[in-house]
Order: C-alpha cells, then structure tokens, then sequence
C-alpha cells in the first residue's frame, strides 16, 4: 500500500513561502500545520508546485522500492519505455538504452509507442463514426483529471479510450500472461496515479528522474554499453506512435488513420496552462 499520493509535502522543508500555493491555478494546495499541502482530490499532479518550490519541499513519491520488490519476488520484469526517453538522453541508441534496462533486471523492454499506436487506431475509427461534437483525448492523465475534478460538464467529452500507457500494459499482458509485472519508465508524474489504479495493468511507474538514480546506484552509464544482438526492443519496434511526445504528435497520428474526406477540425495544446484556456474556450 501506498504512504503518499504522487505527490506530497516534506513538512520540515516547507518554508511557508506560498509560492506553490500562487502558482496552483486548480487551488489544489492549502496551507495546514504551518505548512502548504497538496489536496488529493483537487490535484491533478502535474508537477507545477515540485518545480517552482524553491527549497524542494514538494516531493514525488519514489516508486523504486516497490520496483525492486517486483525483482525480488522473482518475477519477469517487462519495462514500458516512453518515447520521450530520446530527450532524456539525447545521442544515445536504442541498444545501449535496452541494454542498460536489461542489466537492472528487466525481462525485455518494449516501446509505450506501441500503445499510443493502439490509441491512434481506435481514435481514429471513433471519430469515424462520432456525431458532430467536441471529443477531449484521454492520453494524458492530467488533463483526465482536470476534467473530471474541475470541469465535470465536460466530463462527456472525453474518449471512452485507454491511455498509452494503459494499451500498452494491455497488448503486454497478451503477449506475456498475467504473471508478469510491468513497468513504465517516463517523464509524467501523473502517471503514476494511473498505476496506482485497482483494474491498473502496469505494476508501478517510475519517472526518468528515478530511472536515473537507479542507474547511478547500479554505477551503469547508458553511453558506455555495449550492446547484445538480443538488445532490440520486444516485440517490435514502433512507428509513428513515437511522435506522442511531440506537439501534435497524436493528431498526426490519428489523422494519418482517417478515412480519406473526413471532415472535422483538430487542435493541441501543451501545457496544463495552455490546456485550462482551451478548456475555458
């Protein structure tokens, strides 16, 4: 079970400066016991508040333990690796990368592209066949959450549909059996509230700022592998599910999908800023 939400306050740290407090613009933090606290219900993590805190006082949960007690309970490991893990080492191949994760334990290592591609394909077909109307993408959990804590008139809009990350865990546990545990590794914090799920097909997310400790404690350096022939991703590579990351990526996707003469306007935002005046509009 877990202690904290995705994200908390490390009381002694907290400094009563308020600036997290001014920068929330869902009024998900309210000062309690002398120092300012995340609301659960009102948060939607997307880590405003652990960036601008100037002392550090706004923690993300570390997932690692919980990831290390997967290994230890002697189960096959499977690793769901963002696409945007090309930013967070820039100039550093696919085999070094798999390699690296192979070494820390995992099984294989499979592309969360493979599960946007899922999401490109039946967004597509959705829209296909939709009435006119304003349809919200479900891929981003925070924006998920923003809906459904702040605008639940809204909440209609959004796509019956799983999130990458949560396709993926799915065509994993078809092509592994539930007795394997998986593993995301990327950038967001929110998703880990999406693993901390019940019905959640991933075991525990871990972000590139705790892949990256994990590593450094392992004394591993990605650049200086040296890659096995078996160090490709499982069980394919992906295609355009790799542009998720990118502004517009997923309207690029989807439309590359459409049926020729569709008719019908796409827009993106990037941001929690951005997303909240879209929203507003």
């Amino acid at each position: 079970m877990q202690t904290h939400k995705p994200i908390f306050t490390e009381h002694a740290r907290c400094q009563d400066c308020y600036k997290c407090l001014r920068e929330c613009r869902l009024k998900a933090i309210r000062v309690e016991h002398e120092s300012a606290q995340v609301i659960p219900e009102r948060c939607v993590f997307c880590g405003t508040c652990v960036s601008t805190c100037p002392v550090g006082a706004k923690k993300v949960r570390s997932d690692l333990p919980k990831v290390r007690h997967l290994f230890r309970q002697q189960l096959e490991v499977v690793a769901s690796l963002a696409p945007s893990w090309v930013a967070e080492w820039p100039d550093l191949d696919a085999p070094r990368m798999i390699a690296t994760l192979r070494k820390l334990g995992f099984a294989v290592v499979s592309e969360t592209a493979l599960g946007a591609e899922e999401v490109s394909a039946a967004t597509a077909a959705l829209l296909a066949q939709a009435a006119p109307g304003v349809y919200l993408s479900t891929a981003c959990p925070s924006v998920v959450e923003t809906v459904r804590r702040h605008l639940p008139e809204l909440a209609p809009t959004l796509m019956p549909l799983l999130s990458p990350m949560q396709a993926h865990g799915r065509l994993l546990r078809r092509l592994r059996g539930d007795a394997t545990a998986i593993v995301f590794l990327g950038p967001c914090i929110a998703k880990k509230l999406e693993a901390d799920e019940d019905d959640a097909p991933i075991e525990a997310a871990l972000t590139f700022a705790e892949l990256r400790a994990w590593m450094t404690q392992e004394r591993l350096d990605p650049y200086a592998e040296r890659p096995e022939p078996e160090d490709r991703f499982y069980p394919e590579s992906a295609s355009d599910g790799g542009r998720y990351p990118l502004d517009g990526g997923m309207v690029t996707t989807v439309h590359s999908r459409l049926p020729s003469g569709f008719r019908g306007q796409s827009m993106s935002y990037s941001g929690l800023n951005g997303v909240l005046d879209a929203l507003a509009d």
